[in-house]
């Protein structure tokens, strides 16, 4: 049904209620949910298209794009906590395929993030966090930025900007 509505290009709500009710129905139909993530995602509902990810994850945890895909959903979302969940998937997303040079960079992109909001937290929040917290992200940012220059080292033409680019999350990390 879901399908058929989708394919008829019915509004947006009816499509919806579609897929709730079949994934009311079938709680582990990954492709169900993924389905869900992506139309949650067609319509900036990015807490939803989270959740739905999340039973992805839940149902293929070994596939690497998927952690990505999280990550970069939590990413969007903001705010301390989803920050440090997108760090946490990322860093999974580059453990599960070292080679992908999208979660390299997402990963000094979101540890670097998560810096950035523990910075801006309120003194209540930020005493509540250990400062070890913040030490692995640094450490996060160093080691995607290693990857990254890695995975870029043998082309003579992208390398200078790339390294600028690393250079520019890494010069101003403090311990």
């Amino acid at each position: 049904k879901y399908c058929v509505l989708r394919a008829q290009n019915e509004p947006i709500e009816v499509v919806l209620n579609a897929a709730d009710e079949f994934l009311g129905q079938q709680l582990s139909d990954v492709s169900g949910w993924y389905e869900m993530s992506q139309l949650r995602l067609s319509i900036a509902d990015f807490k939803g298209a989270a959740y739905a990810l999340e039973q992805v994850v839940l149902g293929s945890p070994l596939d690497a794009d998927l952690h990505r895909e999280l990550a970069e959903v939590y990413a969007t979302i903001g705010g301390l906590e989803n920050t440090s969940c997108a760090r946490k998937h990322m860093a999974q997303a580059l453990e599960l395929d070292p080679t992908n040079i999208r979660a390299q960079f997402g990963l000094v992109s979101v540890a670097n993030q998560y810096i950035d909001e523990l910075s801006s937290a309120s003194n209540s929040k930020r005493k509540q966090l250990d400062e070890h917290e913040r030490k692995v992200a640094i450490e996060l940012v160093r080691y995607g930025a290693g990857e990254v220059l890695k995975s870029y080292k043998g082309c003579a033409k992208m390398f200078p900007t790339i390294k600028r680019l690393i250079d520019d999350y890494t010069e101003n990390l403090v311990e």
